[in-house]
């Protein structure tokens, strides 16, 4: 058959398997025929991810196209794609040529127009994209390239922010100390109260971004935190999460699980159903759990692949914290190695559930080989 004669149905699931930046990288290819641009079109603008160098083309060029595409972006906008890079070091940050604050205000407040956007997808990343994060060379994202943003959910049609940040450290502004690291954790806090649906990665965090502000009435329903920042290292299980704000020690990883722990579970308690309340972590079995503050359950993440990690491989010699949080093997815990340096834990007298989860009782969630 053809090409041209394929079925709306297969087109469109081509285009679903296409990355976001397939039209972006080259917009002729939205021109393989008239039936292929007439379904391309309309997925092609909500999928752009805007870079700063996108953000400057849009807000600064004056043309016909870009009127049409602003255009467009009105009607259709639903989701928005933010892409920063963070910077290294080394880095001048007066010498940013795209990433300036007037660049970001004018976006802003161009997507304030739109009425359709529901959903904001922030990611502040570490170049290399393959890696999530570098834990030894961290890259810097400063704090006015995020105000702008932050502000612009007090709008009430945004109700959506998946927020990553896990390849960056958010840094002061001033020109005295313009590498010195902000307790983000206080400008998250206030979106409990602006948005329906927050999706949160960060390499630090504490109690204090899931304490609501006094006074403000909570209009989150669905939170999840992933202190599991990804494939980061394939040898210490401890730069694969997380750890909080606070530190005796900058090389002393501590990871933040048993103290959100309970502040989620005060938090879930005053939020009406229906509700979601998640954290996203590595179990020591290497394998990513999810708990569930409102049902006190760890689920696993089927969809993320299990982690080995070589150097932890003798698990009885090692402080093992299991899902449900229960430290080292003792009478009310089975943990059993396997002999290929991975370990099956559980909680004696824990109730199974449907989908191979477990009730948790009252200890913190695993905190993986900490």
């Amino acid at each position: 058959m053809s090409v041209s004669r394929l079925p709306p149905e297969i087109w469109l699931l081509i285009l679903e398997c296409l990355p976001p930046s397939f039209f972006q990288e080259d917009i002729r290819r939205l021109a393989l025929s008239r039936r292929w641009y007439s379904l391309a079109f309309p997925t092609f603008f909500p999928r752009i991810e805007y870079t700063p160098k996108v953000i400057s083309r849009l807000v600064n060029r004056k043309s016909k196209a870009l009127i049409k595409a602003r255009a467009v972006l009105r009607k259709s906008l639903r989701t928005v794609n933010i892409v920063l890079d963070g910077m290294a070091p080394w880095s001048d940050l007066d010498n940013m040529c795209f990433d300036t604050a007037s660049n970001l205000i004018a976006f802003c407040a161009m997507l304030a127009d739109f009425k359709e956007l529901r959903t904001v997808c922030f990611t502040a990343r570490w170049p290399n994209r393959q890696w999530l994060a570098d834990p030894l060379h961290v890259d810097y994202l400063p704090l006015k390239s995020m105000q702008p943003f932050l502000n612009m959910f007090q709008l009430p049609h945004l109700t959506v922010l998946d927020l990553d940040l896990c390849g960056t450290e958010v840094t002061e502004d001033s020109r005295s100390n313009p590498r010195a690291p902000v307790h983000f954790c206080h400008w998250i806090k206030p979106l409990l109260s602006q948005l329906h649906t927050l999706r949160l990665r960060t390499r630090r965090i504490c109690r204090e971004a899931v304490r609501p502000l006094q006074g403000q009435t909570l209009s989150i329903k669905n939170l999840t935190i992933h202190i599991y920042l990804g494939k980061v290292s394939d040898s210490n299980p401890k730069l694969n999460s997380a750890r909080l704000c606070r530190s005796p020690n900058s090389w002393e990883w501590i990871n933040p699980a048993t103290e959100l722990r309970s502040e989620l579970r005060r938090l879930a308690a005053k939020i009406t159903p229906p509700k979601r309340v998640q954290i996203v972590h590595l179990a020591p079995t290497g394998e990513v759990h999810t708990w569930d503050a409102s049902t006190d359950e760890c689920v696993l993440d089927r969809s993320e692949p299990k982690r080995s990690f070589p150097m932890f491989g003798n698990v009885r010699d090692a402080k093992v914290v299991d899902c449900v949080g229960r430290a080292g093997a003792n009478e009310d815990s089975d943990i059993v190695g396997t002999g290929d340096g991975t370990v099956v834990s559980g909680t004696l007298g824990s109730t199974p559930t449907a989908g191979g989860a477990r009730k948790a009782p009252s200890q913190g969630i695993g905190e993986g080989l900490i």
